[in-house]
């Protein structure tokens, strides 16, 4: 069960009345945003400085590297980046640039080493960064300085993954940028019990707020997934957790009505209804009963009608038998089908709208909280009251 007792009880209630009632969460008021947020450069730029560089991002499940030794390479917004596991079990974050010419240092996605080689001079780096030799360093000229290893970047690891800031610069608190909601939440998950089974870097021709919002948007279910996901939700139902710039949404599936007549919390919730958490600012869970997805986003830095996706299925098992196997394939084949081909297409409709010359304002209504949720901390984030 992924809720505590409690929290499962209270989720259950409101899912139950809803569900009785066809009633949804709703905010307090409508909201308004110009469209153009999908497609100024302006924007883009003063988002990678403000979000992109400044923020925790989630770029690492902790059993990608579970031991010393390990590493694993990793794009942030614009940032190559090597992460390793060390010897005490805590982990590091480089920049993947040779401090000698800009080389990039390690291609290899995974893998374990203790030194880390330059191909094209072949200096050469422990794997905390530290630079340990330098290639015919009499005739170079110098030797190795501390003061040139692999820039550390600021990095945390908590609730099973690995959290970096992009800027070298930079501080990193994830408790503080969470608050103590989600930090509570994402403590309850035990994510770092979890294990990736799968991930895939996707990338789509729209603002990465367009493809994050259509994943946290349950109010076009009924209209873009009628053949793959409508038949198995109730419509326009929604129940949130409002955690300031992060919330946990929990819409029900059709098989709640076994357990309406039941006493709330007395059956976990898994079955019965899908969770969604937005993890600002560029990161959303959706829990199914048998693993999580995990979506990450990023801008294209050079296009800002374009973006990269980090799409991760988590599990709570390390090996899969061929039953589990099955339905991780059958569930990663319904999850891309709904994304790229019903969702995307939409996603660049709105992108299109963007950029045009005269494009309208965008309305978000009371019963899209939860998008509400996301602009209202994008908004906090880029300064704009």
């Amino acid at each position: 069960m992924y809720f505590t007792p409690e929290r499962n009880k209270l989720l259950a209630a409101r899912l139950f009345e809803h569900a009785r009632s066809g009633t949804t969460d709703q905010a307090a008021a409508t909201m308004t945003y110009p469209l153009s947020v999908y497609a100024d450069p302006q924007i883009a730029q003063q988002e990678r400085e403000r979000i992109f560089q400044a923020l925790p991002m989630m770029a690492l499940h902790s059993s990608q590297i579970p031991e010393a030794g390990d590493f694993a390479t990793v794009q942030l917004n614009r940032s190559p980046v090597i992460v390793a596991r060390q010897k005490d079990g805590s982990v590091r974050a480089m920049l993947n640039a040779c401090r000698h010419r800009g080389s990039t240092v390690v291609k290899q996605e995974t893998g374990r080493r203790h030194l880390f080689s330059c191909p094209y001079h072949g200096w050469s780096y422990a794997s905390d960064g530290a630079l340990k030799a330098i290639a015919f360093n009499e005739t170079f000229g110098t030797t190795p300085d501390p003061q040139q290893g692999l820039i550390q970047l600021p990095v945390e690891e908590r609730h099973g993954f690995i959290w970096i800031v992009e800027d070298p610069k930079g501080r990193i608190d994830v408790a503080e940028h969470l608050g103590p909601g989600m930090d509570q939440l994402l403590a309850e998950y035990r994510l770092d019990s979890y294990h990736v089974w799968r991930s895939e870097v996707l990338e789509f021709p729209q603002n990465w707020k367009i493809m994050l919002e259509g994943v946290l948007d349950g109010y076009h279910v009924s209209f873009v997934h009628g053949a793959t996901i409508k038949p198995y939700f109730y419509l326009n139902m929604m129940v949130i957790e409002d955690f300031g710039r992060h919330h946990l949404t929990g819409t029900p599936r059709r098989t709640i009505d076994r357990i309406l007549e039941e006493e709330p919390g007395q059956s976990p919730l898994d079955n019965y209804a899908v969770f969604g958490n937005l993890v600002s600012p560029n990161t959303t869970f959706v829990l199914h009963p048998h693993h999580i997805e995990h979506w990450t986003l990023y801008q294209n830095p050079k296009d800002a009608g374009a973006c990269r996706v980090m799409l991760r299925i988590l599990t709570p098992h390390k090996q899969l038998d061929a039953q589990g196997e099955a339905l991780m394939q059958k569930n990663w084949k319904i999850a891309s089908a709904a994304i790229v081909n019903e969702d995307v297409p939409v996603g660049n409709g709105i992108q299109a709208s963007a950029d045009a010359p005269h494009a309208p304002e965008a309305l978000l209504g009371l019963n899209e909280v939860g998008n509400q949720v996301f602009h209202r901390a994008w908004r906090h984030y880029m300064g704009i009251q």
